[in-house]
């Protein structure tokens, strides 16, 4: 007979990951969070869209903007999150996807509970959207986002983005796959893609600034970076090359990434093993 060997990842963070992963990412966050705040970045990108659409926002309605980008979008998000506990149920019953079972865990939970996390802190956001300005053919006065005092409000709701939150969360992708895939970049695409077109079509509508954007994308960053380190990913299970054995209670002492060696059992169906 023939089995897949199961083995944990092995991941182990070290310097480099907490360079390229939390220390670079958090000075580039600062950098471009303090440049947005005391500068008129952020009034005149919108200055740009407002102009654009002739001196109103005409796209806040607009079916691409609005049909499209923001309705339709919230329902891709459902689906890939749909899609994630499909292969989590999957898992519990089929052997050749049970080791995909806690990088979807890990998924789907990031998916959950980071959005879930900025929705909540705009209900006491009191932190106005673009098409609220008096600059804009509203009635608030532009205030620069930490020039508001954050305590409950009627008012506001704004801040950080809700809706691109939803896209640029999908970043946790990219550490679901690092640790099984030697160049995991490309499982950025879905983040920064879907992320930066909920951004731009919320932007367009007048109901972002961009610092808001800067901000989600800064919080789902590291909320998918805290979470991943706290699904143990160095325990997480990965099949390894199919072996002929003998028999099907045969002891297979196999070599781990460490160097250790570990005994396996060969039991029918066995794929992956949760450590």
């Amino acid at each position: 007979m023939s089995i897949s060997l199961p083995l944990i990842s092995g991941w182990q963070s070290d310097r480099r990951f907490w360079a390229l992963h939390f220390w670079l990412p958090l000075l580039v966050a600062c950098l471009l969070l303090l440049t947005l705040e005391n500068s008129s970045l952020d009034l005149w990108l919108a200055d740009q869209w407002f102009a654009l659409e002739g001196g109103q926002w005409a796209w806040r309605d607009h079916w691409v903007s609005y049909d499209l980008i923001h309705h339709h979008g919230k329902q891709l998000i459902i689906a890939i999150g749909l899609t994630a506990l499909s292969l989590i149920i999957a898992s519990l019953f089929k052997a050749r996807v049970r080791c995909w079972r806690m990088p979807m865990s890990y998924l789907l939970t990031t998916m959950a509970l980071v959005p879930a996390l900025i929705a909540t802190f705009k209900r006491i956001s009191p932190v106005h959207c673009p098409w609220d300005m008096l600059r804009y053919g509203g009635d608030q006065a532009y205030l620069r986002t930490f020039d508001h005092q954050f305590v409950p409000t009627e008012f506001g709701h704004c801040f950080p983005a809700g809706h691109a939150s939803g896209g640029f969360i999908l970043l946790a992708m990219y550490f679901a796959a690092l640790p099984f895939v030697k160049r995991p970049v490309g499982f950025l695409l879905p983040g920064v893609l879907i992320g930066w077109t909920f951004a731009l079509g919320q932007q367009s509508r007048g109901a972002h600034f961009l610092s808001h954007d800067v901000w989600t994308l800064t919080i789902c960053w590291f909320g998918a970076l805290g979470m991943f380190l706290l699904f143990r990913p160095g325990r997480w299970p990965r099949p390894i090359a199919t072996l002929a054995v003998p028999t099907q209670s045969a002891i297979l002492s196999v070599e781990s990434d460490d160097g250790s060696e570990e005994a396996w059992s060969a039991g029918k169906g066995t794929a992956c093993k949760t450590a």
